[in-house]
């Protein structure tokens, strides 16, 4: 999930005020913060920025919020302050906590404060923790059923049903060197009986053709990160089961496998903040059949500002992904 995060600050500060039709002229430089709390981990960094001209690059250097005093309340069930922990900077727009082995408790209810040119706020709920009950199948078959099923113990609470993000990462992708051909730079794949070959999918979209001898000679180069891990949309309540027994299973879905071979499997319980930012992310990146004067602004749960304060909690499997024989 760590690596995750950064994605997701990334497409705010891009698209935050890309539907809202402000310009260079109007443009009010808000303060862009993120942090999400992972339960069983210790405190996560916090990134300070503001809200980059609308088509300017945006550079993370140059858009840092330094300066600012950043804290972390852990808040009775009252809503009192429970205990407070302080953060410093650690380099331009990233805050630490002091204490580094401070660790985030499930079904609490943190607030982070953010004291800049102006004062921003958010809390999080943090969800149950995640346990495995029953892992996927050692090896799975590309395209057979819905994807690999995993079996958790409950995260839904009283407040809220469960909502997951699946991320996978492949373990042994091919890899690819550069190659001319008639003058252009393609990307063929070195013949290594260790590594594996990208799914259908992604072959037809970075346009691949299979040669002789069974390598691939490809438009842009699928070892790269962007192809070697992927990202589920959200999985709620209407995707996975809630068992007799209490516990749910959940389908990882196909579409988050890039390669086949080895993956490691991660099925991560979102908080409402994370899950409300993902899917209106999903609807500014073109994934809904709203023409863009009806897209909505990125949801914010930060008062003062934009951003995410979230918490999440994830449980890790793995499994292997088999080619289909016909």
């Amino acid at each position: 999930m760590r690596a995750l995060l950064p994605l997701l600050l990334l497409a705010l500060v891009v698209l935050v005020g890309g539907c809202d039709g402000t310009t260079d002229d109007d443009l009010d430089p808000q303060l862009v913060v993120s942090a999400s709390l992972g339960v069983g981990e210790a405190l996560p960094p916090v990134a300070l920025s503001e809200v980059a001209p609308l088509l300017d690059v945006f550079d993370p250097a140059d858009m840092a919020v330094s300066g600012a005093t950043v804290t972390v309340t852990l808040l009775a069930a009252d809503g009192s302050d429970e205990a407070v922990y302080p953060y410093a900077e650690a380099e331009a727009g990233t805050y630490v906590p002091l204490d580094g082995t401070v660790t985030v408790l499930p079904q609490r209810t943190y607030r982070l404060d953010v004291q800049a040119r102006d004062r921003l706020t958010a809390t999080t709920t943090t969800p149950p923790a995640v346990e495995l009950v029953q892992g996927p199948p050692g090896e799975v078959v590309y395209g057979a059923g819905q994807g690999p099923e995993v079996v958790i113990t409950r995260s839904t609470t009283a407040e809220r049903r469960a909502a997951f993000i699946a991320s996978t990462r492949a373990l042994a992708p091919a890899a690819f060197e550069p190659v001319g051909v008639d003058g252009d730079t393609l990307y063929r794949s070195v013949p290594d009986p260790e590594t594996f070959l990208p799914v259908p999918i992604v072959r037809r979209f970075l346009d691949c053709e299979e040669e002789a001898g069974g390598t691939l000679l490809c438009d842009e180069d699928p070892s790269d990160d962007d192809f070697t891990t992927g990202t589920s949309p959200i999985i709620n309540e209407a995707s996975y089961i809630e068992r007799a027994d209490g516990t749910l299973l959940v389908q990882v879905p196909f579409i988050g496998f890039t390669f086949y071979g080895p993956y490691a499997v991660r099925l991560i319980s979102v908080d409402a903040a994370l899950e409300a930012f993902v899917e209106s992310q999903a609807v500014q990146g073109g994934g809904s059949t709203l023409s863009p004067g009806e897209i909505p602004n990125l949801v914010t749960n930060v008062e003062g500002g934009l951003g995410v304060f979230g918490s999440y909690a994830l449980v890790e499997v793995r499994t292997t992904l088999r080619e289909p024989s016909f």
